[in-house]
């Protein structure tokens, strides 16, 4: 049987993209033990947890980036597989750098603290 990376690979029953450093691609994954009879490896525990890809442009930098192992490892968080669901489908958070963009973020919450 022959299965993507995605397919074979999982972290908290999610498929992960990736492959280990010796076939060479961007997203690299381990699992601890080799690959079993279906086609399938143990669970991923451990891999390039943080990735960023950058474009400079004439307008300033656009990037994307994410925490494929997600913000929290409480697998009782709402955000132990919040990023990590993002990955599993292709998607990654978009930055935001000018004041236009950050003050644009329907999202932001600003905090101020005194002394």
């Amino acid at each position: 049987m022959t299965l993507t990376p995605g397919q074979a690979q999982h972290y908290s029953s999610l498929p992960v993209p990736g492959c280990t450093e010796f076939e060479g691609c961007f997203d690299r994954v381990r699992t601890g033990d080799p690959l079993g009879a279906d086609g399938r490896y143990p669970e991923v525990d451990t891999g390039s947890s943080f990735m960023m890809a950058v474009e400079l442009t004439p307008a300033g930098p656009r990037t994307r980036t994410i925490l494929t192992y997600s913000l929290s490892a409480n697998p009782s968080s709402p955000h132990h597989t919040d990023q990590t669901t993002l990955f599993a489908r292709g998607q990654w958070v978009t930055e935001r750098f000018t004041e236009a963009e950050i003050a644009a973020d329907p999202r932001l919450r600003v905090t101020t603290v005194r002394g």
